[in-house]
């Protein structure tokens, strides 16, 4: 009787494990409540405001729904929250079958189960050497002038002073003590940091890798070693777990990208990628190496169209066409691919095109035997295309610090097109190695004429269909609409609504309307209107 009582509350004990076994989900939502312009810009720092001013809000900038976070705080716990993409990472009881039952908000979800593996990272330590040069750059003057760097940009004082840079990797051990970054802290240059796994602002821990990363950008070590962009300003995030590949990784990045973005970063500098997951995750084929399929791309196409120019390592998983992963595979960033120092290829770099058809890399520069400074402020060699990624990140914060009007588009399309196979690209070199002089001077021509023109009003962006229609209109936007009127053709107002909250789609019920011709006005949160044409049949 005794052996059947223990037998029975095993078996409870065990029910009771598994009925609370906790799964990890990311939940997209369907909404966000709509905020007033006051109410925005308490999300933002002063600089990034500034930005604001051409740009303007819309749908992303808008915070998840905190109604939404309590009914889901009341059957789990949210980790973290993204935005840009409206979805939380979420941790439950629920299984899979309930998650849309329990939460009708929810429109899908991606279960992110962990499965742990020992991972390799993206770059390799070859060599040790001690640097004992009286020259002020040594071991980094090669790799500089690669580029021109030093000769075009920081012999001219073009240094990344003011220029916000926001490295995104997996641990930076050390920052807060080596000598190599004594200069920043002591400047006052690190901006911002943050864990976005233990969701902490301590970030001088885990990975080595985000370390040797921000060295070959920002560290200054007198007559021994200077980064690409001694001068800027940085922003330090942890987003990548190194024990596992899963997809919440992906989700990380796009939440330190979101903080970035909230800071008024200039730049995102990405020594990552994402193609192949663990068991039970998402991975990716090359089909969806297209730009928007990826959750990685559609953060950074976001970034971007926030003004941010992104500069991002191509992969090393060598030769063959469209052995890139993302967010490479993002349209208008820098993709950055790896050279030797004779300009021959790395045999390591990553090539494209992308599925869609579309040339990768961008650009190339020093990725094997790049020099970094190691942990104990000694200066090191090693491969991999996220090295050349932060050394030519550098580069592009002088060309933004010398040309502060020009927009991330500008830059990206100056330097394609001076960089030496600008005219004959392919999908191993891309456009080629830049050249910072013929940029900078590209771009000394654009800022006079740009200059001289006068700046264009923001004009609200929404599109509608089906057009002609019958019986429901769809009104598709991110702009933030505050108010849908349906107006007759001579101008009287049929039906007005007021929105108060924010969706990337509104609906319109035109079969009650005769035959002809009507016109919908759309006004936004910042007092802008549209009006379009529409024809009811």
């Amino acid at each position: 009787m005794f052996k059947k009582l223990i037998f029975i509350l095993f078996l409870c004990f065990f029910c009771l494990i598994s009925f609370g076994q906790q799964r990890e989900y990311i939940l997209f939502l369907d909404e966000k409540p709509l905020l007033t312009q006051y109410e925005l810009k308490t999300h933002f720092s002063p600089k990034a405001l500034e930005q604001r001013k051409s740009l303007g809000f819309n749908f992303y900038d808008l915070p998840v729904s905190p109604t939404f976070l309590t009914q889901l705080n009341e059957k789990g716990r949210v980790i973290n929250k993204s935005k840009w993409l409206n979805a939380v990472h979420f941790s439950t009881p629920i299984t899979e079958e309930n998650i849309k039952k329990k939460f009708p908000f929810v429109s899908h979800f991606i279960a992110i189960n962990p499965v742990g593996i020992d991972k390799d990272f993206t770059a390799s330590i070859e060599q040790e050497e001690s640097l004992a040069d009286t020259a002020l750059y040594d071991k980094s003057y090669n790799q500089l002038e690669m580029t021109s760097t030093i000769s075009c940009m920081h012999d001219r004082g073009f240094d990344g002073n003011r220029v916000l840079i926001a490295v995104l990797d997996a641990g930076f051990p050390k920052m807060d003590s080596m000598q190599a970054f004594a200069k920043m802290r002591n400047q006052g240059r690190v901006i911002d940091t943050w864990d976005f796994e233990d969701n902490t602002s301590f970030v001088n821990h885990k990975s080595t890798h985000g370390t040797y990363v921000s060295s070959i950008v920002g560290a200054q070590l007198d007559s021994s070693f200077i980064g690409s962009a001694p001068q800027a300003d940085y922003a330090f995030y942890i987003t990548e777990i190194t024990r596992f590949e899963r997809n919440i990784e992906e989700f990380n990045l796009i939440l330190g990208l979101e903080r970035a973005d909230s800071i008024g970063a200039d730049i995102c500098s990405i020594s990552l990628g994402y193609r192949n997951f663990d068991t039970l995750q998402l991975s990716y084929s090359y089909s969806g190496m297209n730009g928007k399929t990826t959750l990685v791309a559609q953060g950074v196409t976001i970034a971007r169209n926030k003004g941010i120019i992104i500069s991002t390592a191509a992969g090393n998983s060598g030769s063959g066409a469209g052995t890139l992963s993302s967010p490479c595979d993002a349209d208008s960033i820098l993709c950055v691919g790896a050279i030797n120092y004779d300009s021959t290829r790395a045999g390591f770099s990553s090539e494209g095109p992308t599925f869609d058809g579309r040339i990768k890399p961008e650009v190339v520069t020093i990725g094997r035997a790049c020099y970094y400074v190691y942990l104990d402020d000694s200066i090191r060699n090693g491969n991999g295309t996220s090295f050349s990624t932060p050394l030519f990140s550098g580069l592009v914060a002088c060309l933004k610090q010398a040309h502060p009007l020009r927009t991330n588009f500008e830059i990206i399309d100056a330097i394609k097109k001076n960089s030496h196979l600008s005219s004959n690209p392919d999908n191993i070199y891309g456009y080629g190695i830049p050249n910072a002089c013929k940029i900078d001077s590209a771009l000394v021509v654009l800022d006079s004429v740009i200059l001289s023109t006068p700046e264009l009003q923001k004009e609200l962006r929404v599109s509608i269909y089906p057009n002609p229609a019958s019986n429901f209109v769809t009104l598709k936007s991110l702009e933030l609409i505050t108010e849908i009127s349906l107006l007759s053709f001579d101008g009287k107002t049929i039906k007005k609504e007021s929105i108060n909250s924010a969706s990337t789609n509104y609906q319109i019920d035109v079969s009650t309307l005769t035959k002809g011709i009507y016109f919908i006005l759309i006004s936004s949160l910042d007092g802008s209107e549209i009006s379009k044409k529409l024809i009811v049949n």
